[in-house]
């Protein structure tokens, strides 16, 4: 009885050896086979301002239609001395070569604002890599570079048309503050919006476009009255690289 307990423990001893040296092999083999978890990513977001505490913002403006605001607007940025950026469509542009060249020699930051003037989240991803890289084929010999901003048509998004303006090498910005001029509310109405909701790193969205009937009336109004609030107006390239030495500032002083 002893030899056959004995001989039970041994077989029992080696069931249990065979059993670890196979969950270790197993081990072994799905650590050399199985892929490595995926780098978390995070997820592309438009720029509607930029994080800083400098009184600092930037006056852009949206043109896709007409011949007789572009020219009024120019001048006042011009006399005024205002760097801006200009949110430009493929098809005016193409049609207006002209006004394009003179906002070009007045040193005004130029980017995209898109082809057909139609809402991204209403097309494919193709859909929304064709009309980019459409205004992209317009604008770039014009203006001299390849866009590295657009502005979707109507500020309309979805996280599609995020991550595709993303993989063509492009930064959608939107706005933090927007003017309502396209809804030609009056000259007070739009100035009193602007003045009021502006701060600091912010994006104000205006147009240039002939719809808009007022903003070169405001415009003056609005120049004089962030400068009176202490505000220095540059472009959104540039905004964005005041707010990097910024942050970069504050982290040494860390």
């Amino acid at each position: 009885m002893a030899f056959f307990t004995g001989r039970s423990l041994s077989v029992r001893r080696f069931a249990v050896a065979l059993g670890l040296i196979v969950v270790a092999s197993s081990l072994y083999f799905v650590g050399r086979t199985s892929p490595a978890p995926a780098a978390a990513t995070t997820p592309p977001l438009p720029l509607r301002t930029a994080a800083m505490t400098q009184k600092e913002l930037a006056l852009t403006f949206d043109i896709s239609w007409g011949t007789v605001m572009p020219p009024k607007v120019i001048a006042i940025l011009e006399r005024e001395k205002v760097p801006a950026t200009f949110f430009l469509s493929g098809p005016w542009s193409g049609q207006h070569p002209e006004i394009v060249a003179e906002l070009r020699r007045g040193g005004f930051q130029l980017e995209s604002h898109g082809q057909a003037h139609v809402n991204y989240s209403g097309l494919s991803k193709a859909g929304v890599s064709q009309n980019i890289l459409a205004a992209q084929a317009i604008l770039e010999p014009l203006v001299g570079k390849k866009p590295d901003m657009v502005r979707p048509p109507n500020g309309d998004y979805d996280q599609r048309s995020l991550e595709v303006a993303q993989q063509l090498g492009y930064t959608v910005v939107l706005w933090g503050t927007d003017s309502h001029d396209w809804m030609n509310p009056g000259v007070g109405v739009i100035t009193g919006r602007v003045l009021r909701l502006a701060h600091p790193g912010d994006i104000v969205l205006l147009h240039a476009s002939d719809t808009c009937k007022q903003t070169d009336i405001a415009l003056p109004a609005i120049i004089s009255g962030l400068r009176r609030q202490g505000y220095r107006l540059v472009t959104v390239d540039r905004l964005l690289r005041d707010a990097a030495k910024e942050h970069a500032a504050a982290a040494r002083a860390d």
